[in-house]
């Protein structure tokens, strides 16, 4: 009995916490398209804004992971992973210079910024990130692109980072559907 009850609690708290993120749209947003053989996604997080404006301004750094993983979905078994994709960046306040590094981890480009706005836009924000290559998929197959993103507050070492990657579970941005069209169907 004790079991039923745990269970009827805690498919409750789903039903109640998923009709919450339905209600507000705005709070998070994932795009996908298609180009040129690769599927990219456009996210983007409107709820950890102020946290990381906070932060940032207060001058710790900041770094972010944005992980996209595409999943083929199945009826009977739980959905086996295609790719997993992760992208990092890293913003590095200098209130000194009151000026903003700005480190895509994945690609090592490195700008500045004087303007907190965008530094925070630039952790929140992930444009045209690729996916996932269409070759990996079944054409008129249905998969699922989940996305989620993890932020990690003070200095960031890889190293010495693994029992503070172990304790984030990551905020999830939601999930897309994700069928590959025929040759020639429109995409979108």
């Amino acid at each position: 009995m004790l079991r039923f009850l745990f269970l009827a609690m805690m498919v409750f708290q789903l039903l109640v916490f998923g009709a919450e993120a339905e209600e507000n749209p705005l709070v998070k947003q994932t795009h996908i398209h298609i180009e040129n053989g690769i599927v990219y996604c456009d996210v983007q997080t409107f709820n950890q804004e102020a946290y990381i404006l906070k932060v940032l301004g207060g001058g710790s750094p900041l770094t972010v992971f944005w992980q996209f993983d595409v999943l083929r979905e199945r009826a009977f078994w739980s959905n086996s992973s295609v790719a997993v994709v992760r992208l990092g960046r890293q913003v590095i306040p200098d209130l000194v210079t009151k000026r903003w590094l700005m480190r895509d981890l994945s690609a090592g480009v490195i700008r500045y910024t004087s303007d907190i706005h965008v530094a925070m836009r630039f952790l929140t924000t992930m444009n045209h990130a690729a996916a996932v290559d269409v070759s990996l998929l079944n054409k008129q197959e249905k998969y699922i692109l989940g996305t989620k993103l993890y932020v990690y507050e003070g200095e960031w070492e890889e190293e010495a980072s693994w029992w503070t990657t172990m304790m984030n579970w990551g905020e999830d941005m939601g999930s897309v559907e994700l069928i590959i069209p025929d040759e020639g169907a429109a995409v979108e």
